[in-house]
């Protein structure tokens, strides 16, 4: 599928809130089988920041140390990953089937939602007979 990258750091954030509620095992599988492709995508999106943070920053001696970025640099930085983020990206994932999210015990905000949806399934259409008259 071809995503954005913010989106999918956006995912796995809403994942990541849902991890540790049970479901029933077909659900589950899919859910892992996602978040693992969506956490090998978000390690390479985070390599990225942290090389941005190399360019834009210097050792804190008030974070132990730590690269942080510089205060003249943040509107460069943010610029920068920014642009990154709207580049658009492979993932290959199976979608998460709709009807598993709707039975299940799982509660999710709108924002969750709206972070996900990209990863589930369209609802089955109902079928409704029709009756000749």
């Amino acid at each position: 599928m071809k995503i954005l990258l913010k989106d999918i750091k956006d995912a796995e954030e809403a994942l990541s809130k849902i991890l540790l509620t049970p479901m029933d095992f077909k659900l589950s599988y899919n859910i892992e089988r996602v978040l693992n492709k969506v956490v090998s995508a978000v390690k390479v999106i985070e390599e990225f920041r942290l090389t941005l943070v190399t360019k834009y920053g210097a050792k804190d001696e008030k974070r132990d140390g730590r690269m942080a970025v510089l205060p003249d640099k943040h509107d460069a930085f943010n610029d920068e990953f920014i642009k990154y983020l709207d580049k658009e990206s492979d993932l290959e994932v199976r979608l998460i089937p709709f009807e598993l999210l709707e039975k299940s015990n799982i509660k999710l905000s709108p924002a969750d939602m709206m972070a996900l949806k990209k990863f589930i399934s369209e609802p089955l259409p109902t079928v409704t007979k029709i009756q000749r008259v």
